[in-house]
């Protein structure tokens, strides 16, 4: 939707979801959904993993576990953890998102350029894997929501969408990259100058409404079952 030039002369949200079930029906809105299941097993397991990792190679480092005055508690290692997944994740993710934005918008997809828009995606990943992994530590630190599923799952979703609102004109503007649309320039200054220009501050923010239900739920249900991998695996002797 982000990378569809038509979002932005018809209406928007409700228009498209209109015509994009009148032109192709229900399937349509899992049109380009195979990247992105194949790349997410990969890279939302792997920055978890990065996450524990962290935690447990710094335990008894002074330094990354000092607490930093005025975050409640908050410690570098989670910070040093969310910038080492954001990079890890970009380099797995990067080429399923080019797939997946191209299928997306009907274009035929050249594996030459499934590292398009690397860039972007390294600093939006590094801003929104660093910001959901503060927002789960303090959860999990200051709250009981991690004592029952429902807790869980609501706090994994609202960090996931407190994280992507931050960094969403970076997601945005990752989207005109990687499937090409020049409706709005060439250049990351150009496109922005323009959306601008057309569109106002809230231009970089379209589709964000869409996004975020998507966010909201998709994260929130996969907290509740890694949650429940880990005590497995805890059970079975395969994790400390």
């Amino acid at each position: 939707m982000q990378a569809q030039t038509e979002f932005f002369d018809h209406g928007g949200y409700l228009e498209t979801v209109k015509g994009v079930y009148k032109n192709e029906g229900f399937i349509g809105f899992y049109r380009g959904c195979v990247p992105p299941f194949l790349g997410s097993m990969m890279y939302r397991s792997t920055q978890f993993a990065i996450l524990d990792a962290t935690h447990t190679y710094y335990q008894n480092n002074p330094t990354m576990t000092k607490q930093i005055p005025y975050t409640m508690g908050l410690e570098p290692r989670v910070i040093a953890a969310g910038l080492l997944a954001g990079f890890t994740r970009s380099i797995m993710e990067c080429p399923f998102e080019y797939a997946k934005v191209n299928r997306q918008t009907g274009q035929n997809w050249q594996f030459t350029h499934i590292y398009k828009g690397y860039m972007i995606i390294n600093v939006r990943n590094a801003g929104l894997l660093t910001s959901f992994f503060i927002l789960l530590d303090f959860s999990r630190r200051n709250t009981k929501l991690y004592e029952t599923k429902l807790g869980q799952f609501v706090a994994s979703g609202t960090a996931a969408c407190m994280s992507f609102w931050l960094i969403w004109p970076l997601e945005f503007l990752k989207n005109q990259i990687q499937a090409e649309n020049v409706h709005f320039g060439n250049t990351i200054r150009e496109r922005v100058k323009n959306i601008l220009k057309l569109h106002g501050p809230m231009g970089m923010y379209r589709g964000i409404f869409a996004g975020s239900q998507s966010i909201f739920f998709r994260n929130g249900a996969s907290m509740i079952v890694m949650q429940a991998a880990q005590k497995k695996l805890t059970q079975m002797g395969l994790r400390d």
